[in-house]
């Protein structure tokens, strides 16, 4: 794969603090801005004035790190210079800058097929070009939470409250809360798709809206794009599998229960609707990998 600082990378999803954290760790610090200022006047003793700024702001509150040296130094010249300098960091920039360290020490693995998987370890870097999409069943409640406001609103202009008017503002805050217990804290799963010629590999990544641009996902759905993350499970065995509902009350569930469950939510929609498969594993060869970044 190329270099990253080839590609030019537009990030649409990136951790920041995960980025600040492991720049802190190799770099023993952060030195955002620096400057340089010179100011001489002739025939005269002057002096030479340097400070360095280290400072991180996190459009998050994530945290901030401060600190100032001061150097000065006295010196009788006979020409009058003046210069400043100015260098800054976007979170991008710093994510490259990351990268291509992570790269120089050959610490990222880039996933092209199935063998890539067979050495890989939990906590390793990983890179890999792929399709994404919502939790299916995120994707569905959040469709039909927009159509049943869309119908409560069109049943409230007829100006006639019924007894089935009712019962739809009931479903619609049973789909509300189901969707909500499904994306606690901001965080949902992304599931991305990896293509090979001869096979097909899933990945799941837990990623919080906050760290999307504009904190909208609307940009990833059927692109493709590059993640850089840090593994945390590999599934190559048959009777293992990623539950996509571990971080939900639905985790109780028996896989069959479910299963049974959203098959009758299937067979009771209307046929003029076109739901997504409810899937509620991911099963072999497949990874669950904390992105640090999203990017085209």
């Amino acid at each position: 794969m190329p270099e990253t600082k080839e590609i030019l990378p537009i990030t649409i999803y990136l951790n920041q603090k995960i980025v600040f954290d492991l720049l802190a760790v190799i770099d023993d610090g952060f030195s955002q801005v620096t400057k340089l200022n010179i100011s001489n006047q002739e025939g005269k003793k002057n002096g030479v004035d340097g400070s360095a700024e280290i400072g991180i702001s996190n459009a998050f509150g994530l945290f901030g790190v401060k600190s100032k040296i001061n150097a000065r130094k006295e010196k009788t010249q006979t020409e009058s210079s003046s210069k400043s300098e100015e260098k800054v960091h976007t979170p991008t920039s710093l994510f490259v800058k990351l990268l291509s360290y992570l790269e120089e020490i050959n610490l990222v693995k880039d996933i092209n097929n199935k063998s890539n998987l067979i050495n890989l370890k939990s906590g390793e870097f990983v890179r890999f070009s792929s399709t994404l999409e919502q939790n299916p069943l995120v994707s569905l409640l959040e469709s039909l939470e927009q159509i049943g406001v869309m119908a409560i609103r069109l049943e409230s202009e007829s100006k006639k409250k019924s007894k089935a008017q009712k019962e739809d503002q009931n479903i619609l805050k049973q789909i509300k809360g189901m969707r909500k217990s499904l994306t606690q804290h901001d965080m949902i799963d992304l599931i991305s798709t990896i293509k090979t010629s001869h096979e097909t590999i899933k990945a799941v990544l837990p990623v919080y809206i906050d760290f999307f641009f504009n904190r909208s996902m609307n940009e990833i759905i059927d692109g493709n794009y590059t993640v850089v993350g840090k593994v945390v499970k590999v599934v190559l065995d048959q009777t293992d599998s990623i539950n996509l509902f571990r971080n939900t009350g639905f985790k109780l569930f028996k896989q069959n229960a479910l299963e049974e469950m959203f098959t009758s939510f299937n067979d009771q929609v209307d046929e003029q609707l076109e739901l997504p498969e409810i899937i509620t594993r991911i099963n072999e060869p497949a990874l669950l990998v904390i992105p640090i970044a999203i990017y085209s």
